[in-house]
This record gives structure tokens, sequence and C-alpha cells, in this order.
């Protein structure tokens, strides 16, 4: 693991390096055959529309609301029941919350509806994660045998799309535009009788349709041309993250597969988000050599792969939020492969922790379909997703590594990944002191856990103090603390809404040592919800 070295040393070496080194050539005629880097998409099969209601006159219709209130679209969901109820004498219109999350599946209410419910509009929100579970939800339903529709925003069209293609049914839906009061009252007006049109209007042929959708297969061969016509195609076909990529020729990914003993055609994911993909060794052996990793670091990735796919990750990577991902590796092949766990650790300059951190974002472009404004909609967006993965300073930390408090033994090589990331605090160094961490971490937005990443020399001081990591641990969750009234579902124990009550639950803040010792500094991130693999399984 790097550790530091003289500034002058640096520099020199870095000079000798310049003023010794032949001019390389640059081949600028070389052609190249680069392959496609793209996951499989899977047959689907199609769901056919259930049959229209030939009247809404005494049926009971049902109002799924995505979120209990906040969507933007409250108005409309008590608009349209109140037309339903007036205008076309439905026998009952019920607005009707979850049971659970949007994302989540709900059989009770399901079942409630099968019974219960003669059609239903299911309403969406000014949110792209929610936009795509009301159409997954919404095809369900009609599955069931339910009439529906749905009501959304338009400027998550794309999400519509995207989302119908991989549901394999072709949805009724009326867009209302963000925020719906700059309507005018007759747009408005027609969009309500609209969505409620969607109930009784006959089926169309296509909407009839059953069968499977099998997607045609990519070309082996994405693009041929010179290094600079390469990097043209693959930006304009959305396959990189906007830096530059090497050509996955044939020989480069033969020579990436030599890092694993795993086939290259073995599936390691069968559906990797946002798009669902299948995914190959092979298939990922090819981002690898677009973000110039090496072959040794491919079970690295590989495990990436899998770790992506343990949590529910669809909802956060399609989200209007700005959600980011951390990777921690522990172990002896962070050695091996000389990743940085000392000064910069989640900084730039270190090409294991750079060109490996990168490859997740190919993953989620290419082997996910992810493209943003289509099917990511981070309004703002997280620089951390450019590269962020670096290994725990295990050497200089007086508590056991972050892969043995997740359950394995130190002389495994692990990958741990934390999902969040669009906020964080520190440094904390000279001058601070633990207590000043927890008044920020409380102030996180949605704030479902966080990591603190602290250097050595602050661990060691803790330690010296008689703290453990668990006691680090406890200490900002306990300490983290907002009015209960401001907590979700959080309740204090005398009743009084202004009672600080912990914002964090029990075991949702971690702790990681790394960096370097010319300071006691911390840093605090809004990462969470941790997946540890074996990397070792991979090699």
């Amino acid at each position: 693991m790097m550790r530091r070295a003289s500034g002058v040393t640096v520099l020199m070496a870095q000079l000798a390096a310049g003023l010794g080194a032949p001019a390389q050539s640059q081949e600028p005629s070389q052609v190249y055959a680069a392959l496609d880097p793209r996951g499989s998409f899977p047959a689907v099969e199609r769901v056919p529309l259930a049959a229209r209601l030939p009247t809404l006159a005494g049926k009971r219709i049902t109002i799924v609301m995505s979120w209990p209130s906040g969507s933007g679209l409250d108005p409309v969901a008590r608009d349209i029941a109140a037309s339903l109820e007036t205008r076309h004498k439905v026998a009952k219109a019920t607005i009707q919350n979850r049971n659970t999350r949007y994302s989540e599946d709900d059989p009770e209410l399901w079942k409630q509806m099968k019974s219960g419910a003669d059609g239903f509009i299911y309403i969406g929100a000014a949110s792209s994660s929610t936009t795509s579970y009301v159409f997954k939800w919404s095809t369900h339903l009609e599955h069931l045998g339910i009439p529906g529709g749905a009501a959304y925003f338009d400027q998550l069209e794309s999400v519509r799309e995207t989302t119908e293609a991989r549901e394999g049914a072709r949805l009724r839906a009326v867009a209302f535009s963000y925020p719906v009061d700059t309507m005018d009252k007759a747009r408005y007006d027609k969009a309500i009788e609209d969505t409620i049109g969607l109930l009784t209007t006959p089926l169309t042929p296509a909407e009839r349709e059953t069968g499977t959708i099998v997607p045609p297969p990519h070309p082996e061969i994405a693009a041929t041309g010179t290094l600079a016509g390469i990097q043209r195609v693959f930006h304009e076909r959305h396959f990189t993250d906007g830096l530059p990529i090497i050509p996955p020729t044939r020989e480069a990914v033969a020579e990436m597969l030599k890092g694993t003993s795993h086939e290259p055609d073995e599936v390691v994911a069968r559906a990797f988000m946002p798009e669902g993909l299948g995914v190959t060794v092979r298939q990922v052996a090819i981002n690898a050599v677009m973000a110039g990793c090496l072959p040794e670091q491919l079970p690295v990735l590989l495990a990436t792969v899998e770790a992506y796919q343990k949590f529910n990750l669809n909802s956060m990577v399609r989200s209007t939020n700005s959600f980011a991902f951390m990777q921690v590796v522990n172990g002896p092949i962070a050695r091996t492969l000389k990743m940085n766990s000392g000064f910069n650790a989640v900084g730039p300059g270190n090409q294991a922790n750079a060109a490996m951190g990168r490859a997740l974002r190919l993953f989620i472009t290419n082997l996910g379909g992810g493209v943003p404004g289509v099917n990511i909609s981070a309004v703002i967006g997280a620089n951390a997703n450019y590269s962020f993965l670096f290994a725990e300073n295990e050497d200089e930390s007086p508590w056991e590594p972050l892969s043995v408090s997740r359950g394995f033994r130190k002389d495994e090589s692990t990958l741990t990944l934390f999902s969040g990331g669009w906020a964080h605090s520190g440094n904390y160094g000279l001058g601070t002191e633990l207590a000043d961490v927890p008044p920020d971490l409380a102030r996180y937005q949605l704030p479902s856990g966080a990591t603190l990443i602290i250097s050595p020399p602050r661990a060691q001081a803790l330690a010296r103090q008689g703290m453990s990591k668990e006691d680090v641990r406890r200490f900002l969750q306990e300490k983290a603390t907002r009015p209960a009234r401001e907590v979700r579902g959080a309740k204090s124990p005398d009743g009084n809404p202004d009672t600080p009550v912990p914002v964090f639950k029990p075991d949702t803040i971690d702790v990681v040592v790394a960096g370097g010792d010319a300071a006691p500094m911390m840093q605090a991130w809004h990462m969470y919800r941790p997946q540890t693999v074996s990397i070792d399984k991979w090699r």
C-alpha cells in the first residue's frame, strides 16, 4: 500500500522520467476493432392489458398513491376522485396509500384490489425512480386483470418508455406538467378526463398482443477505426463516462480474461440495473479494458458486479437524488495490486484505485443500460460517481478491518460496496473532536446511514482513549439527533415532539480507517447499506 515519499524524491523521479524517456510514436493511423461493451437485454413476455370497463357507473375505482403526500400529483388524485364520483357516477372512488415503500411489492394491497376494485389509476411523483415503479406495478395490476392507467410528469417520459420495454406492457398513462399549477385550467381539466378515459376506451390490437419479445443480439464489433474514431463513436453512443477509453479489442479482452479462472461465458448478473441486463465475465472484461484496468484487477471488478446486485439499487440509480457508490477493499489483494490506502487514498493518482473505481460507472452505463437524462435522472449528480474506490489502511489501524467487522477473516480479500453519496462533511482536523461530527450527520437529507473515514492518527488517538470501533459507531449514532417531529416515524420517550431523538438506527453508521499520518483528519460521508463480498472467489 502506498507510503509517503519525500516531495523532492518524487519530483526528481518525475523529471528524470520525463528527460530520459524516448518520444513514443502516436501511430494515428492504426486501426482498432472495438468489441461491443453492452450487457444483453433479456427476452420479455408481453403483458396484454386487462379488458376495459364498458361504463364507470356503479364501479369501484382505486386511486393508488405512490407517496402518501408531497408527490406533486396529490391534487390530481383528488380531482380524479371528485370527477369519478360526480361526473361519472362511480359507486366509490378510493384514494389508497400503499402499505410499503413505492419500490417494494405490496401483496396485501394487490389482493385487496383484486377483490374490491373494478379499475385503478396509479399516481406517480416528481421522482424518476418512483415513476419507474408506477409502471412496474401498473403492469402487475393489468396482469391480475384489473384495468387501469397512470398519471405521471411529462419530463419523465423516457422513464415510462424504458420501464414499459422492460416490463413488456403497452400501458396507458397521461402526462401532467410539473408543477401541475403551471397548466392552464382547460388543459388540466382535459388531462383529468383523459386519465379517467383510460379505463373505458376499448383496447387496440397492440394492447392485446401476447408472445415473447426477443431483442436482437448486439454485434460483436461495436466500431472499427483509429483511436480517435473509436473514442468518437463510443462517446456518441453513450458507451463512456465522458473520459477517454482504451479500445476493447479481442486481443486486449483475451489478455484481461487471464485475470480470472472463471469461464468467459459465465453469467455474473442476470438483471444488472437500471435496465435489468444479463452480464457475463467476458462483458465485464470488455468494460475493464475500457476503464484502463489490468488483468490482475479483474477479480475485484467481478466482485463489484456481485456486490452491486446484493441490494435493489434500481431506485437509487434512477433517482432524481444524486446517488453515488463507495467501494472499500480489504485483505492481501490490496497490497498485491499496489492500491493506495494512505495519503490521498480517496483522491486521484493511484492506477488501481482510479481505474477499478471508474469501472463501476462503465458497468452501470454499458452492462446496466444507464443513460443520463433517460433512466439516470440525478438532477445535480455526484462527482464521486467517477471513481470512489480505495483500500482500508489496515497496517496503521488500531482496530479490526471493515471486512472482519462484516464477518470475514482478516486473510480474506473482500470488497464492500456502499451506496448514498450525495453529501459529505469534513475535514475534521486539528482542533476538532469526535463530538463535532454527529451534528453534521444529523443534517444529512434522508439520513439512512453514514460512513466515517478516519485517518490513522485520529483512529490511534481514539484507541488510546479506550474507544473501540464499535464505541465510535455507537457514539455517532447516539449523538446524531434532531427533534422527534423532524425524524420520520420517530417517537420521543416523553411524548414531546421537540425532544431530541437519534436520526440513525443502530448499525447504520460504519467506520473505515484510511489516509496518511500528517494530521488527525476525518471525513463523514452519506454512504450506507454496505454489501461485502469475497474477491478471492473470483480469482
